[in-house]
């Protein structure tokens, strides 16, 4: 697990490099555990002594959670009442347990839902402070009365090992952003650098209050919009989703459309179903058969023009190639067909045409062995609750900005191209 190398090379980092974070009031360290295709964070949560936990980053949980063997005899923590403004503000109508505002925890793979009380303790993040015209330091800030549940082993399964539970950034008040924004008074926005490695032993952060300066112009942004029907497993009649979803209005392939029926793109009011999503709970980018076997068809033909060997499928994907056959670019991974999301919104770096996710070999390309190289996308079926999840590995090393104050997405989708990331710093 990756303990005191983690936070060492974190703050090091963050040392050697503060002058690019003059936006960024408070951040965290990101590391992926390769195995699982999952991203944590920690945070040192109560007192005398404070308990560090480890913590998948989930996009779309509506409650943060930690295995209550872990932390569940911390005395420092205290439970909501049922009555108390709080948990009507937290869960409106929900139930009580043992007399404490009651709530589920979960994750996308557990089979139910592990009821406990809402608890709050003090937990802290890192402070960016500015300590002259020239430099700033990182220390540590407490975030009080941070909300949280604990669960059993259930919901653990299929989580990372390293890992002890999962911290929300939904949208949603007991999120991590929206309780460091409504503490420390900074705006309602968080930006994700996810890692596409372990070697460093960190290699990413997020950002609450807003990008580093030097990624910040680099935004190509789109719409949030809101999905009036809730994805979450448990819900009341009305709920809309806690997720963030885009509008798409196409996808191309080195340039040409791939055909499928556009209704695939918006919400079905009444089924609840369709629409575009962010998720760091999906490895890959998940979508409907429809328009999976028709992006894999394009890639293929594209493909095949350049030369690229296409060799036995290796599952969960539906296309590999022969690496031999590939040729790899420093700067943005293997040489293979580009794919873009066109999304809603308009985009100044593209002199205004419609604003575009960008996906080079680097973030489409996943390695399966020395010698296949495979179309890291997922055929999600005919059925799908949403019709296009962009998953985690379509989003590493590049800055994907949560603004909820304008309520837009940014990608740096150009960084790979210009030299860059945001989660490897030169120099380290």
């Amino acid at each position: 697990m990756a303990s005191a190398p983690f936070l060492l090379s974190f703050l090091l980092i963050c040392s050697a490099f503060s002058l690019h974070f003059s936006n960024a009031n408070f951040v965290l360290p990101v590391v992926k555990d390769t195995i699982k295709s999952q991203y944590y964070t920690s945070l040192l949560v109560g007192n005398h002594p404070s308990t560090r936990v480890y913590l998948v980053i989930d996009l779309g949980n509506q409650w943060s959670w930690f295995a209550c063997d872990l932390y569940g005899y911390n005395t420092t923590s205290h439970e909501l009442p049922c009555d108390s403004p709080k948990c009507e503000l937290y869960a409106p109508g929900t139930f009580c347990s043992a007399g404490s505002c009651g709530v589920d925890a979960y994750t996308p793979w557990s089979r139910g839902l592990y009821s406990n009380g809402l608890l709050e303790d003090t937990t802290r993040v890192y402070k960016q402070t500015k300590q002259n015209s020239l430099a700033q330091v990182l220390s540590k800030a407490d975030l009080p009365n941070f909300p949280f549940t604990c669960a059993n082993k259930g919901p653990l399964k299929g989580l990372s090992p390293h890992t002890k539970g999962v911290v929300t950034l939904a949208r949603v008040l007991v999120s991590l952003h929206s309780q460091i924004s409504s503490t420390f008074k900074v705006p309602r926005k968080f930006a994700l650098c996810l890692p596409s490695s372990t070697s460093s032993g960190y290699n990413g952060a997020i950002y609450f209050g807003g990008s580093p300066d030097y990624l910040s112009k680099s935004l190509i942004t789109t719409p949030l919009v809101i999905n009036p029907n809730s994805t979450s497993p448990i819900y009341s009649p009305g709920d809309a989703s806690v997720e963030y979803f885009i509008k798409v209005r196409s996808i191309k392939v080195d340039g040409t459309p791939i055909r499928f029926s556009p209704s695939l793109l918006s919400f079905d009011i009444k089924e609840g179903v369709g629409g575009t999503k962010i998720s760091t709970m999906d490895p890959y980018t998940v979508l409907h058969s429809e328009i999976y076997k028709t992006l894999v068809n394009v890639f293929v033909t594209k493909a095949t023009a350049m030369k690229m060997t296409r060799v036995a499928s290796v599952a969960p994907f539906g296309v590999c190639f022969s690496s031999k056959s590939v040729v790899n670019n420093a700067k943005t991974g293997p040489t293979v067909p580009i794919i873009d999301i066109i999304m809603d919104g308009k985009s100044p770096l593209l002199h205004n045409k419609n604003a575009r996710w960008r996906i080079y070999g680097a973030n489409s390309m996943v390695k399966v062995s020395d010698s296949v190289m495979c179309l890291g996308f997922v055929d999600g079926g005919l059925e799908p609750v949403t019709s296009i999840v962009i998953g985690g590995k379509q989003m590493e090393d590049n800055l994907v900005e949560i603004d909820l104050e304008t309520s837009k997405l940014g990608v740096t989708s150009s960084l790979l191209r210009m030299g860059t990331n945001c989660s490897k710093f030169k120099g380290i």
